[in-house]
């Protein structure tokens, strides 16, 4: 039986384990941290559990399972939990509604209205736009046809040029009024996917979007799902008994230190347990962590064997966490999740318990809690606007805590609303992967940044297989047809990763199954028509 090291325990780790296991494999996993699951874990608030209750949940940020998602769903439907014929995937709960707040402007929530033709379909976007965002007609029109740019164009296209334009750029955002770079450029980049518009691939950034908006438009499709309870109790912890009843060995607190090669091949990993360092032998290798700590593993023969490690260090990464407001009355705010338009933070959030109903938050805590507004803070370098004047990076975590509660009461309490009252709050919890304090030169701040895709970044990104060939990645920052830093993503790298071990060991196990993102068949012959046209060396032709 062949045996396989997993380096990392996040969704991609046990991803590659689930579908290794599932094909005969000997497994073996070791995480860094004392919790499994990576940034899609629950983060609770430690010591809060008085009286027998447990501690209250958190989470590293809200959880966000968009309908596009394909790889992770099919994976939770196979994850045994109980009176669930579908498993994992049964904790699903669909949102109704997104709220789009503005600190002077009355709420927008987005509707769902599901076109029949191209005529139907700009005029969905146009009132989508324009009617409740406040921007001007041409400018809607403008935005819908740089949609349409994008859909009716060949995916060597995109890849060719729309990589390297800026988001901002692409859609003239310099051009239009400060309510259009608000909600187009700003607001699409900073609170969705933590980077600048200004830097953003209009690639990725474009291909994402007409992801959701095509979910939103869809019928019968949950553009947006989330869990119906605390993401460990829900959905990891089942995964981990299930991964030990198929014989995976799960090692937690097993940091990944050095990573042996003789110039072709991966020799062994040295894993810290226990302040021991210790040798793991396997015939092959998954290094399943992000970015930022596989770039310290590359070391310059690694680099030589595998010349597409090279340029990790090129990649980017953004501050993307969480913080949990524990309210002593429920205040749900949306039945989905909220952006903040004008927060300096970048703001986003959800009301957890709504989504909770087998949750009794009684039983955590001191068991006065009754609500959690779970934010997350996507801009850690604009300085605060309402009371503290720093940006969050600079920040103490009272501070954080201040300034995010004062943003999102400049939104949530404008004009006759008052959802959110100081007399309600009764705690809170940062996520610790930000780290105090700032002064310490051995603490970056922030254990686990996200890796954002910035103009021209797919060149340095690898496939999930590399030269070394007995070496192998399942993270989100390999080359997916999901492109994003997400668990999507993660799952699919896993995959990928598992049916390049599958080749390399001449396994008869049926491959792992990937999917492409799918977009509507109304656009077809029109991206066919593009490629011709790419091929011969012209522009995109078609206008709108």
């Amino acid at each position: 039986m062949k045996k396989v090291a997993i380096l990392g325990g996040g969704v991609g780790g046990l991803s590659a384990a689930h579908e290794l296991c599932e094909r005969g494999f000997s497994v073996s996993v070791y995480e860094a941290n004392t919790i499994w699951g990576g940034k899609a874990r629950s983060v609770g608030k430690p010591g809060s559990g008085v009286g027998g209750r447990k501690d209250l949940p958190g989470e590293h940020g809200f959880r966000f399972f968009p309908g596009f998602y394909k790889h992770l769903p099919d994976t939770m439907k196979r994850i045994p939990f109980a009176g669930n014929t579908q498993g994992v995937f049964g904790n699903f709960v669909g949102t109704t509604q997104i709220g789009v707040f503005q600190s002077v402007a009355d709420p927008i929530t987005i509707p769902a209205k599901f076109p029949t033709n191209l005529h139907d379909l700009m005029e969905s976007i146009h009132e989508l736009f324009s009617v409740h965002y406040g921007l001007d007609r041409k400018e809607a029109q403008f935005f819908v046809h740089q949609l349409l740019t994008i859909l009716t164009s060949c995916a060597q296209r995109r890849l060719a040029e729309y990589e390297k334009i800026p988001w901002w750029t692409f859609i003239r955002a310099g051009e239009m009024s400060k309510n259009y770079q608000k909600l187009l450029g700003a607001g699409l980049t900073r609170s969705m996917v933590a980077v600048k518009a200004e830097m953003a691939s209009t690639r990725t950034v474009g291909d994402i979007l007409i992801q959701l908006i095509m979910n939103t438009l869809s019928p019968g499709v949950d553009a947006d799902r989330v869990l119906n309870g605390p993401t460990n109790q829900v959905w990891i912890e089942p995964w981990l008994h299930y991964l030990t009843q198929r014989g995976v060995q799960l090692h937690q607190e097993a940091k990944t230190i050095r990573l042996g090669c003789d110039g072709t091949n991966i020799t062994s990993a040295t894993v810290q347990i226990d302040a021991q360092a210790t040798e793991v032998r396997a015939d092959y290798y998954i290094c399943a962590m992000p970015v930022e700590v596989m770039v310290r593993l590359v070391t310059p023969e690694i680099a030589k064997a595998a010349p597409s490690l090279a340029s990790l260090d090129k990649l980017s990464t953004e501050w993307m966490n969480g913080i949990q407001f524990y309210l002593a009355s429920d205040v749900p705010i949306v039945y989905g999740h909220s952006i903040y338009l004008d927060s300096a933070w970048a703001l986003t959030s959800i009301a957890q318990h709504q989504f909770w109903p087998k949750i009794d938050l009684s039983g955590y805590g001191d068991g006065r809690v009754r609500g959690i507004l779970s934010c997350d803070i996507s801009d850690w370098n604009t300085p605060g606007d309402q009371v503290v004047k720093r940006p969050a990076h600079d920040c103490t975590a009272e501070e954080i805590k201040t300034e995010v509660w004062a943003q999102l009461k400049a939104h949530l309490n404008e004009g006759n609303r008052h959802m959110l009252e100081d007399s309600n709050l009764l705690g809170w919890n940062l996520d610790p992967d930000i780290v105090f304090p700032r002064n310490d030169p051995t603490n970056d701040g922030n254990k686990e940044p996200l890796l954002v895709n910035t103009i021209n970044s797919w060149q340095y990104r690898p496939e999930a297989y590399v030269e070394i060939p007995n070496l192998f990645l399942a993270s989100d920052y390999v080359r997916t047809y999901t492109d994003l830093a997400t668990m999507e993503g993660a799952n699919e790298a896993a995959r990928r990763a598992v049916n390049a071990i599958l080749d390399a060991s001449s396994s008869n196990a049926d491959k792992c199954d990937l999917w492409q993102l799918k977009e509507p068949l109304l656009f077809a012959p029109m991206r066919e028509y593009d490629w011709i046209r790419f091929k011969l060396g012209l522009p995109h032709g078609h206008t709108f």
